[in-house]
């Protein structure tokens, strides 16, 4: 978008140019530009526009914008930034930088993010917000209407406001539109809702989560153990907590860390090509254990012709079964890091009825196949259906287990599961079906 704007305009112009684009694809494109373009647009850009852009930013391009602005700029944009994006910036820098960023910082902000930045990252207070409202449950609808539009900064939530009682614990909670509507003179009481969710400060990010697309709810608010608010938890905030755990988890699913979409081909390829070698090494042991079968292949041909179905079958039902249990881990299905014992039960009769089934088709297929089309073994089709049948059936069975007990096991020393995955995985699931498969041929054919 911004490689349509010409920086050689005058300011007035320029402004113009820049007004109807997004502050996020503005972002998407502040890499791109050259020193002094940068300069023009961080010289040119309003201030609410300069913090959407700057949330938007990867942590070396904020830094690259806090180095073309004075100080003034600065202490302006962290001022209209909130909490929450704040903490995660200062989390982002490296240490050494952090002091620097806190001089720059209001006293209440810095606190704040001081604060802030001691919660447990798993906890539903590292996500938090503190840029919200509150009334006193004693106000009337005028009252607090002043109070809201006297008191209210850019960056505080006001969709939702939090009602509290003398000692500051929440009673009840309003939404901004009714508190509109309503008469001034009447009483919070009467519109206010007493039947609201929250969570406390130490309880961990996936009860928060759950409890917001459970209740259906815009924000929750945070409480500390006396119920007063200390925070809120939004459905933007959770979506975004979604999202980075599902981008990390399919990068740990592939191993594939650090990853950036920024990043150039080259350094793409450096993140991915150490465990592209590792599974290359992996499957040339592989090849010299199945040397051993060496006799088997020169006697049966045939059994090449099938090894793809076994691979794939047996891949694929053990992906599905590892899905589904790192699934459950993640949403708490189970009881903390004990063997569930339905789960297990479950995922083993799926596994059993459908390698069973499956192996039944490729015994079929494999019988009529080398009936049409024989090949020069001495083999009956049907001996080589029942080997394939064996095989297809037992190796899926075997991945089914292990895409269960895997992930679990390494959840249970404090492992993420999600590593469970990836080219290692796919390598062992290989070894193993190939094993039974080459197994099974030359204990029936030799």
């Amino acid at each position: 978008m911004l490689r349509k704007v010409n920086f050689k305009h005058s300011d007035e112009q320029l402004k113009k140019e820049i007004k109807p684009i997004l502050a996020y694809d503005i972002a998407q494109s502040y890499h791109e530009l050259d020193e002094m373009e940068k300069k023009r647009l961080l010289h040119v850009i309003g201030l609410d526009k300069l913090t959407d852009m700057f949330v938007e930013l990867d942590v070396d391009d904020q830094l690259d914008v806090l180095s073309h602005l004075e100080e003034v700029r600065k202490k302006s944009l962290f001022r209209n930034m909130e909490s929450d994006d704040l903490k995660e910036f200062i989390e982002d820098i490296d240490e050494e930088l952090r002091p620097d960023m806190f001089a720059l910082f209001s006293k209440v902000k810095a606190k704040t993010i001081s604060l802030l930045l001691t919660y447990e990252e798993d906890t539903a207070a590292s996500i938090m917000s503190t840029d919200f409202m509150v009334v006193s449950v004693n106000d009337t609808i005028k009252e607090a209407t002043d109070h809201v539009i006297k008191e209210s900064r850019d960056q505080d939530y006001i969709d939702t406001i939090f009602v509290v009682d003398d000692d500051k614990r929440i009673v009840g909670l309003i939404d901004l539109k009714d508190l509109i509507r309503a008469r001034s003179n009447s009483s919070l009481s009467k519109i206010m809702f007493e039947d609201f969710q929250f969570v406390y400060q130490e309880e961990t990010i996936e009860k928060a989560i759950q409890t917001v697309v459970d209740y259906d709810r815009n924000v929750i608010p945070v409480l500390d153990s006396d119920d007063h608010v200390i925070g809120i938890v939004t459905a933007d905030d959770i979506f975004d907590e979604v999202f980075e755990t599902v981008e990390s988890d399919y990068q740990k699913m592939a191993l594939l860390s650090d990853h950036e979409s920024s990043s150039s081909a080259w350094i793409r390829s450096k993140q991915r090509l150490p465990w592209l070698m590792i599974a290359v090494v992996l499957n040339l042991l592989i090849a010299s254990f199945l040397s051993i079968f060496e006799a088997t292949l020169a006697e049966v041909t045939a059994i090449v012709l099938f090894q793809p179905l076994i691979l794939g079958m047996a891949g694929n039902i053990g992906t599905q079964a590892l899905a589904v249990t790192i699934l459950g881990i993640h949403k708490n299905e189970f009881d903390g890091k004990n063997i569930p014992k339905n789960h297990v039960f479950k995922e083993m009769m799926i596994g059993l009825f459908n390698s069973l089934l499956l192996g039944v088709a490729a015994f079929i297929f494999v019988t009529a196949f080398l009936s049409f089309f024989p090949t020069q073994d001495s083999q009956l089709p049907y001996q080589m259906g029942i080997v394939v049948f064996i095989a297809v059936s037992l190796s899926m069975f075997v991945s089914a287990l292990m895409g269960v007990f895997v992930p679990m096991i390494l959840h249970r020393y404090d492992q993420d599961p999600s590593t469970a995955s990836g080219p290692i995985m796919t390598t062992i699931n290989d070894l193993v079906a190939l094993v039974i498969y080459f197994g099974l041929a030359t204990l029936a054919f030799l």
